[in-house]
């Protein structure tokens, strides 16, 4: 199996085939994926509550969901793009001097990648927590539980998204290293909050 330029063009058990078989897409893409489908739910409870009684406010929380319903769809795809470039970067050849040296920046260059994608997914993912706080008192009851179940998928997909930020915090240099941890720890932090308070609702 190819790895695909989307994972939104497979079937659903293409993609589930694929993390089987395949070093990419790997839990990050799985993560951003699930998380996605979180905002979906949100959206759900939002856009049949709106249907039966138009809202301002629920128009815009729509329109939030929207935005951030292809930003997890861009990170899913791009953690499984970055991933492929690192690989490509240690597969590249290393016999003399100046191979050497493009080896080193092309890896220098994928590691950066790989660490950023995680990070902003988990951002991502920390929006859709914040929305689903934001949605529940604006949702028809029979569906609020649509949107607190889509909240603790977004949690989820942070939580696990973070696991790769764990997994690449070594290959990076002292500064940046510090400033990734940091990062990581303030997103779980908030996260879990968020998450106490979502279960309260429930």
């Amino acid at each position: 199996m190819t790895t695909p330029k989307s994972l939104w063009t497979l079937p659903l058990l293409d993609f589930r085939e694929a993390v089987v078989q395949r070093s990419s897409p790997g839990c990050g893409a799985a993560a951003a994926a699930s998380a996605d489908f979180g905002v979906a739910l949100i959206m759900k409870g939002l856009k049949i509550s709106n249907d039966k009684q138009p809202s301002v406010d629920r128009q815009r929380l729509l329109e939030r969901a929207e935005q951030l319903l292809e930003t997890l769809a861009d990170h899913a795809d791009g953690d499984m793009q970055a991933f492929e470039g690192y690989l490509e970067a240690l597969r590249m050849p290393k016999d003399d001097e100046t191979q050497r040296e493009q080896r080193d920046q092309a890896l220098g260059v994928a590691t950066r990648e790989v660490n950023r994608i995680p990070l902003v997914t988990a951002e991502a993912c920390l929006d859709g927590l914040a929305l689903s706080l934001d949605a529940q008192p604006l949702t028809e009851a029979y569906l609020q539980s649509d949107v607190i179940a889509g909240g603790m998928l977004l949690h989820s997909g942070l939580s696990a998204v973070l696991l790769n930020v764990d997994a690449n915090l070594s290959a990076l240099d002292g500064r940046s290293r510090e400033q990734a941890a940091r990062q990581r720890e303030n997103l779980q932090q908030v996260a879990d909050d968020y998450l106490q308070r979502l279960r309260a609702l429930s």
